[in-house]
Formats: structure tokens, C-alpha cells, sequence
């Protein structure tokens, strides 16, 4: 009777704890994941911002008449 109880607390003490690695896992992920596409839009402002100075792109900064730079 003892022998059945103590496999049972044990069970369940290591269900809570496996799930409380599996949601410490998946909260990291998520953190991970929203710190990620917050850098992918940076990139992108950063990107756009070089093309409007032609740093990025296209042609040199002294226009020609006849062919204007591409942008």
C-alpha cells in the first residue's frame, strides 16, 4: 500500500515538473521568435533608408540627364 503511494506522488511530481521545462521551453521560443521578427523589421527600415540615399542599389549619386539613376 505504502510502495503504491509512492509511486504515485513520484509520478505525479515528475509530470509537473516535465511540464513546467516544456512550458518554460515554449515561452523561451516564443521570446525568441518575437525578438527575431522585431530585428527583421530594423533590417528592413535600415534597408530602406540606404536605398533612399543610394547607398544601396542602383546608381551613383550624379545624375545624368539622358539616364536618370534607377532606384
Amino acid at each position: 500500500m505504502v510502495v503504491l503511494i509512492m509511486t504515485t506522488i513520484l509520478i505525479y511530481l515528475t509530470s509537473v515538473i516535465l511540464l513546467t521545462l516544456l512550458g518554460i521551453y515554449f515561452y523561451k521560443q516564443i521570446k525568441l521568435s518575437r525578438e527575431i521578427a522585431l530585428k527583421d523589421t530594423t533590417l528592413e527600415i535600415i534597408e530602406e533608408k540606404l536605398k533612399k540615399h543610394k547607398l544601396v542599389g542602383g546608381r551613383h549619386k550624379r545624375t545624368n540627364k539622358k539616364n536618370p539613376p534607377i532606384v
